[in-house]
């Protein structure tokens, strides 16, 4: 094909957008297709040498950035600032805080936090995190009452 005829065509393709039902096809058409080892080879060796322009690596930069790292921290921290923080009991060596709810701490081990997966944000796992973070206050709360009885 001429330089010509594929300038033609990119001109008349422009602009056109592949429907639903095109794009569905075109992916279904793809699925289980997978490239040799031999021809991923070829692609490897075909690029050797080739440089990239200053000009386009940065353009390339451009596109992906994001912000940076001050950037991103101030994005995962908003989701932290609307979270309160009333203690209902004390810190200790190793321990986390659980927001059981928009307001309230309980400070637990480590590991006992971690072993249940939750998400705040989403509500998922959140009931079984909560049953085992009242069931660590109200253990570690008998047993001061407790020591404090015989005492």
């Amino acid at each position: 094909m001429t330089q010509e005829s594929r300038t033609q065509i990119s001109v008349s393709m422009r602009g056109k957008i592949k429907s639903e039902i095109t794009r569905i096809k075109l992916s279904i058409s793809k699925m289980g297709h997978f490239v040799s080892t031999e021809s991923r080879t070829k692609m490897s060796l075909a690029h050797i040498g080739h440089l990239v322009s200053p000009e386009t690596r940065a353009k390339t930069s451009a596109s992906n950035w994001k912000g940076g790292k001050r950037v991103s921290a101030a994005k995962r921290n908003a989701k932290r600032r609307t979270l309160g923080f009333v203690l209902l009991n004390p810190p200790f060596p190793g321990c986390e805080g659980h927001h059981v709810d928009n307001e309230q701490v309980i400070n637990m081990p480590h590991k006992l936090h971690r072993s249940i997966y939750h998400n705040q944000q989403t509500g998922q796992g959140m009931a079984k995190i909560n049953a085992v973070a009242y069931n660590y206050l109200f253990k570690q709360e008998v047993e001061a009452a407790m020591a404090a009885r015989e005492s």
